[in-house]
């Protein structure tokens, strides 16, 4: 099988981006061939189709000429019609990240050379114009069933009007473009993520959830003691509440990552002698740190769908605490192996802590291992994906049969109501 992989970044930037290069990996080592299709950028990592890779709208600092390109990036639709016309035949091709700089403009192209399209959801963006479902710091599903203009009036968007209208535009624009018409299957990574795609009017018969995937690791059941968060600094990850629960707990924490709430977490953990902050991480340092931590924090306030940190905790044999949010619980089986507490607070995560320091460390490393075999394996993931593929095929061949006006109907079915 030939399979067109589209993202974002051909670099790790995020979870999304690890998810990207290891599904890339693991179609690779089973005979499949895997085609990149990325924006391109200096940190790139080496690719024989880089030539192809298109520029995008600058997101952090834009400039006049980045606004059409961050809403139809014409040079992404004529880049991918080259590389197509070059590589050939394509059996499937399998989105992550694209809205904003690749654009839906690369829909139409897709669609036009028969190519199935298969769109992996890493976070909410097709339900929530910010992405996230929050505001201001706060959980909201108000465009979840509703109308998105709301992301306008509650100023979503780092508090601007301005910037909120052009995220909520952007996000009409792209429906209208085909962003859920022209795409055959989603794949949601948790079912709390397909169960608001529900809510948001996508249809039932594209939705499917594949849980993330990690290889195991030589997982010892020994330890030294400390807590380990890993992961973006940001405060809707729940820092806040972490700190506060280990300086009334007294366990020793390291805190791995960058983030926009970076400087804020310096500042208050030097006021705490138990914490250390060790900045970024990556690679075989970070899983060094996972693999002799006593166990992994997941203290989120948002509403979090299958993050790596949870399944690369239990491929390593580490316990996992964690709030009781989002697809969270569909990942943390409460007592066997980890503890869940509600999200913000530091009262319950203490319990959750006492929990831990009270249980068999052993049986939960033994029970993080076997359920990550059961139901997080590569092999698993691998033929449920392959599955996927093939009826993504099947659906692109019954849209293609379909008469003009049946498209429009259905199209006109799944836009959002202005």
């Amino acid at each position: 099988m030939r399979v067109l992989h589209i993202s974002h970044n051909h670099h790790i930037v995020g979870g999304s981006d690890r998810v990207f290069f290891e599904t890339s990996a693991l179609l690779e080592g089973a005979g499949h061939e895997v085609i990149p299709f990325c924006m391109r950028s200096e940190q790139d990592r080496p690719t024989p189709w880089s030539d192809f890779f298109p520029t995008g709208a600058k997101t952090n600092a834009p400039g006049l000429r980045d606004s059409p390109k961050y809403f139809y990036n014409l040079e992404a639709r004529k880049a991918l019609q080259s590389l197509i016309d070059v590589a050939g035949p394509i059996d499937v091709a399998h989105l992550h990240i694209y809205h904003g700089k690749m654009t839906p403009a690369i829909l139409p192209v897709l669609r036009a050379n028969g190519i199935p399209i298969v769109h992996t959801l890493h976070e909410y963006k097709l339900a929530c114009p910010v992405y996230t479902m929050q505001r201001q710091g706060v959980n909201c599903d108000a465009c979840v069933s509703g109308n998105p203009i709301a992301g306008i009036r509650h100023r979503c968007k780092d508090g601007s009007f301005a910037k909120s209208a052009v995220m909520v535009a952007e996000m009409i624009w792209s429906r209208l473009l085909g962003d859920v018409r022209l795409v055959d299957r989603f794949i949601c990574v948790s079912d709390f993520q397909r169960k608001v795609m529900i809510r948001a009017g996508l249809p039932l018969e594209k939705l499917v959830t594949l849980h993330n995937f990690v290889k195991r690791q030589d997982a010892d059941p020994g330890h030294d003691g400390y807590l380990l968060y890993a992961g973006r600094i940001e405060a809707m990850k729940g820092l806040s509440t972490l700190l506060k629960a280990t300086e009334l707990s007294g366990h020793k924490l390291l805190i791995a990552g960058d983030g926009a709430w970076a400087t804020e977490l310096a500042a208050r953990a030097a006021k705490q002698p138990n914490v250390t902050v060790l900045g970024f991480r990556s690679g075989s340092e970070l899983s060094g740190l996972i693999s002799r931590a006593k166990a992994v924090v997941v203290p989120s306030d948002w509403y979090e769908n299958c993050p790596m940190s949870v399944l690369e905790a239990k491929a390593a044999g580490r316990p996992v605490v964690a709030s009781d949010i989002g697809g969270i619980p569909e990942l943390v089986r409460d007592g066997t192996d980890g503890f869940l507490f509600a999200p913000g607070d530091s009262d319950g995560l203490c319990e959750a802590l006492r929990r831990l320091d009270t249980a068999s460390h052993a049986a939960l490393s033994k029970n993080a291992v076997v359920d990550m075999a059961d139901r997080f394996s590569p092999e698993a993931h691998l033929e449920r994906l392959l599955q996927i593929y093939a009826d993504s095929g099947v659906a692109a061949a019954q849209m293609s049969t379909q008469r003009p006006s049946q498209r429009t109907e259905i199209g006109r079915a799944q836009r959002i109501t202005v």
